[in-house]
């Protein structure tokens, strides 16, 4: 993969452009901001030993909850960092898509990977319910997730300037 950079400016109107409704009312003030980014930043850390720890004892469907969880912590990090609060499930949903595209629109191969990543999540939150997919199957998507995980806070978690 290329190395590939954003600014500040380009990663905040990806977010802002997934968001729904009246954006204004999500902008964070500085220290509601930095807050939020470390608690998103807490519960990632703490999802992602539980699925890696639920994993290794065979709780699939937990596995899978937890790294959608992980999944949706980063994104909400992700935001948090660049002054914007996700709150709502289609509102987190519409951030990762406008991220992913942002990344296509650099890199088609890393957008690819995070596209894919992003339909990993989607579905692993849905196995948590309905208990549909082979446990090599959530075996795959966790392991797919995770590394997404990375690559979108190596892309997109800077602070802003």
């Amino acid at each position: 993969m290329s190395e590939i950079s954003f600014t500040p400016e380009q990663i905040e109107d990806a977010i802002r452009q997934g968001m729904r409704g009246d954006r204004q009312r999500y902008e964070l003030e500085s220290t509601e901001a930095i807050q939020k980014n470390a608690t998103d930043g807490g519960n990632l850390a703490h999802y992602r030993s539980v699925a890696a720890k639920s994993l290794g004892e065979g709780d699939y469907l937990q596995a899978a909850e937890k790294t959608w969880g992980s999944y949706a912590q980063t994104i909400k990090g992700i935001s948090a960092a660049h002054g914007i609060g996700v709150s709502t499930h289609s509102n987190l949903l519409s951030v990762a898509q406008s991220l992913n595209a942002l990344a296509v629109g650099i890199d088609t191969s890393t957008g690819s990977r995070l596209r894919q990543a992003f339909h990993s999540a989607r579905s692993l939150h849905q196995h948590f319910y309905e208990n549909d997919l082979f446990d090599e199957e959530v075996e795959r998507s966790v392991a797919e997730v995770m590394d997404a995980i990375d690559l979108l806070r190596s892309l997109f978690d800077g602070e802003r300037q």
